[in-house]
């Protein structure tokens, strides 16, 4: 483990935050979003290389969040936690139990008897409201529950879809067609990251100590249609979809329950995405467009690097 347990800040003593889920999408925003406030950053990560944000972070605990024997001294001088832990995979190892549900109890375990001030939560959009017929919702509130409970201020945020998770149509248009479950009308507004991040530091630094619980969302409504659309327009690409029936997603997530509940629960989420609008209070100011434009501009800059190098080691090369 690194560590600088030394900064502070003129005003007064520096608040110490750990995230927990650094290496991943939100928690990478949510680790720059403190640093730019001025928190001091602890990130707790199982493979530190993996973490990108790396130069945000005033330190790094390495340890496994499944193992509790890992993480001793986790939360040595941290007054405020941030944790976005959760699966994102298929695998039916470990399961949504143990790290969505498990692994963030026991991180709010170990807050508690730390003396951690405020502990911010990311949960799922309408989680309350469908946890009891989808087990990644459930598994979430559960979390939501005991931080109700603690002592801690609490801070849970419920986003309605992020723009990371937009990439996916955006790699279908890029292949060339785009597959949409029923027509692909259901409407949503999803949110990037670094907008939820801004949300909840905002909420950190307010006064009282109630808990407060958000649900937020970006500032464009859009449909799975509209989305896969901005990414044709985005690629210079002529729009092709595809589309799959409903009762797909259900007959697949119910077929699989017994063997995998990742993956069960994942397609019913998916289901539920795409049965009806979803959407969420507008948070932000960061649109999906230039999202796109962002990941054609880096895909270009790849291509041309790959072309690059493809010429630099052709030349070389006896004919």
């Amino acid at each position: 483990m690194e560590s600088d347990l030394s900064a502070e800040v003129v005003m007064g003593k520096q608040h110490r935050a750990l995230v927990a889920g650094a290496t991943g999408y939100l928690g990478g925003e949510v680790a720059k979003a403190l640093h730019g406030a001025g928190y001091w950053v602890r990130a707790l990560a199982r493979d530190p290389q993996r973490l990108s944000v790396r130069d945000v972070c005033d330190d790094v605990f390495v340890g496994e969040v499944t193992k509790p024997e890992t993480l001793d001294g986790v939360m040595d001088g941290i007054d405020t936690v941030f944790s976005s832990i959760g699966l994102r995979s298929f695998a039916r190892k470990p399961t949504i139990w143990d790290v969505d549900c498990q692994a963030n109890l026991d991180l709010v375990g170990l807050a508690e008897r730390a003396g951690v001030r405020d502990f911010a939560f990311g949960s799922l959009f309408r989680g309350d409201e469908v946890r009891s017929h989808l087990a990644v919702a459930e598994a979430r509130e559960r979390v939501v529950d005991a931080l109700r409970a603690s002592p801690m201020r609490h801070t849970v945020v419920r986003p309605n879809g992020f723009f990371n998770d937009m990439r996916d149509m955006f790699e279908m248009a890029r292949r060339g067609r785009v597959w949409l479950v029923g027509d692909g009308n259901a409407a949503f507004n999803p949110i990037h990251g670094a907008d939820i991040a801004d949300a909840v530091v905002e909420q950190l630094a307010r006064e009282g100590d109630d808990g407060v619980e958000l649900s937020i969302g970006g500032p464009d409504v859009l449909s799975l249609r509209k989305v896969g659309q901005l990414a044709f327009d985005t690629l210079g690409k002529p729009a092709r979809f595809g589309r799959l029936p409903g009762w797909v997603l259900g007959a697949s997530s119910a077929l699989l329950k017994p063997f995998n509940a990742n993956a069960s629960t994942f397609l019913a989420m998916f289901g539920l995405m795409t049965g009806g609008d979803m959407i969420a209070p507008s948070v932000g100011s960061r649109h999906l467009a230039t999202f796109f434009e962002e990941l054609a501009a880096r895909e270009t800059a790849s291509d041309h690097g790959r072309r690059r190098g493809d010429d630099a080691l052709g030349s070389g090369v006896p004919k």
